[in-house]
């Protein structure tokens, strides 16, 4: 396991147990109508792999995504605010800088992220599922969709705030055989914001 996969997989606990409490609605810091750009929350990973030596890894901690017309910025860290890594996808290329300051490259968010961690993170996607929607529905509730199929994993969105969600549960394959890898993502929106080009955040 890389030093980084160790320091992920070593936040497991805080984050699962605090994942299993009600969360507070997320700090709305976007004018009414106004589509927000930037996220921030908790995530928590469950990765099992069947076969004749299966295996279970999780892991967990704080995420913060911002999204400016294609490009994507992924910031992953610890519950207690210690940096695990910095993502960015752009122009076809995605980048992730170690805690350590080493730098990944590879074509996609997620081919990168499952080179690093073990387990992918569909970085390009997110900005479309946080805001609650999804190619492929697949259940609706009083009028609004709860669950899809997108770019080949299943989406259900577990709370709301208003009308954007505040959990997700988020599965890869969407559709998998006995003995298959199995990836399960949970997100909890804390905070939402509009964030202007070239504006810190």
């Amino acid at each position: 396991m890389s030093r980084l996969r160790a320091l992920a997989a070593g936040c497991a606990a805080a984050l699962l147990v605090a994942g299993c409490a009600t969360p507070v609605p997320p700090t709305e810091t976007t004018p009414a109508g106004v589509a927000p750009n930037f996220w921030s929350g908790r995530f928590a990973v469950t990765y099992t792999e069947g076969g004749y030596q299966p295996r279970e890894e999780r892991s967990s901690g704080r995420f913060s995504l911002r999204a400016d017309g294609e490009r994507r910025a992924l910031e992953l860290s610890s519950p207690l605010g210690q940096t695990l890594a910095q993502v960015t996808l752009d122009a076809g290329e995605a980048v992730l800088v170690a805690s350590d300051g080493r730098e990944y490259r590879a074509p996609s968010g997620e081919t990168l992220t499952e080179q690093v961690f073990g387990w992918r993170v569909p970085i390009g996607d997110l900005p479309r599922w946080l805001a609650g929607r999804v190619a492929r529905p697949t259940q609706r509730e009083e009028g609004r969709v709860v669950a899809g199929i997108d770019s080949g994993w299943s989406v259900r969105f577990e709370a709301f705030d208003g009308e954007r969600p505040r959990r997700l549960s988020l599965d890869w394959p969407a559709e998998a055989g006995d003995g298959a890898r199995r990836l399960e993502l949970k997100l909890v929106v804390d905070s939402v914001a509009r964030v202007a080009a070239g504006e810190p955040r």
